[in-house]
């Protein structure tokens, strides 16, 4: 118990919102030309954002299979895409991230929502182990993740996207709060 807690406070949050602007600026930045999303609750507003503007395309699918054949697909006809997805969906989508991300070597640049996430804890500590288990999963499949806790943070995104080209395969932003 810490002692926000013993004296009845709310603790302060670990995690906090970074600005869908400040992302959506970052994405046109790098020249990603598409964005593949499975609806994410903690990337809303930075979805709603993107869709306001013309410089890069969203395209809505219905699974992260099917997202991550649209990014190879995209890649492959040499456009810039990158996914938007939380993490159950990430879990969903191992068989598929293997066979093109690994075994293909497509570059899967991925922004990965922690839906459930209490902010007040660590990721690796929080009760929810779709939330847990995220980063222990990543790196038992060798997948490099970047954590964007903080709008400080911001650096992580194009870290992560020259990573993602220099390895030809996946990486995630793990987005820890929710946008606004």
């Amino acid at each position: 118990m810490t002692t926000a807690d013993a004296q009845g406070e709310t603790p302060a949050p670990v995690a906090t919102s970074v600005s869908a602007k400040v992302l959506a600026e970052c994405i046109v930045d790098l020249g990603i030309t598409h964005i593949i999303t499975v609806p994410d609750t903690v990337q809303k507003s930075f979805l709603a954002y993107m869709e306001q503007q013309d410089k890069v395309k969203i395209l809505t699918v219905c699974t992260e299979d099917e997202a991550m054949g649209i990014n190879a697909g995209l890649y492959a006809t040499g456009h810039r895409p990158m996914m938007v997805i939380q993490n159950n969906g990430f879990y969903a989508s191992v068989n598929t991230l293997k066979a093109l991300a690994f075994d293909a070597q497509v570059p899967t640049f991925m922004f990965v929502g922690q839906f459930g996430r209490d902010l007040t804890k660590d990721s690796n500590d929080n009760r929810r182990r779709g939330v847990r288990m995220l980063e222990p999963t990543m790196q038992t499949w060798d997948v490099p993740y970047y954590r964007l806790e903080n709008p400080e943070d911001i650096g992580v995104v194009e870290e992560a996207y020259r990573k993602c080209q220099e390895i030809e395969g996946p990486v995630a932003v793990i987005i820890g709060a929710p946008t606004s």
